[in-house]
């Protein structure tokens, strides 16, 4: 339960960690304008692109269908205790998966084995 709880805010952390890099410096720099220090013009030519980019990775992300990955047949780690579902790293990738007629502890290794509908099928390193 703790460590279930503990992967999921891994990757929300990771998730909020893009979109400040993103959206920060637009709103740092219409603070700075609402302050009076920078004018109005400024604070849009400096949000406008990280705004642009901002927009544009999120539809690119919510809108791309995944792909096959290269990866298949990778060796990665369970995070958490498959039994069968749980969260596995494979290529630096958190992945919600389920363990293909098997059970894997954490820590231990995972073979990559498919990736349908967005979750990863895996099964126990041999």
């Amino acid at each position: 339960m703790y460590m279930g709880f503990m992967s999921r805010l891994l990757i929300l952390v990771a998730v909020l960690d893009d979109v400040f890099l993103f959206v920060l410096p637009a709103v740092v720099a219409l603070l700075l304008h609402l302050s009076g220090l920078i004018p109005l013009w400024a604070a849009v030519a400096v949000s406008a692109p990280f705004a642009a980019l901002a927009v544009y990775v999120g539809f690119k992300v919510f809108r791309e269908a995944p792909r096959g990955y290269t990866y298949v047949g990778g060796r990665g780690v369970a995070v958490e205790d498959l039994k069968p579902v749980g969260v596995v790293k494979i290529g630096g990738e958190y992945w919600r998966a389920v363990c293909d007629g098997c059970r894997a502890a954490r820590g231990d290794c995972v073979e990559l084995v498919e990736v349908r509908n967005g979750v990863a099928y895996v099964k126990t390193c041999r």
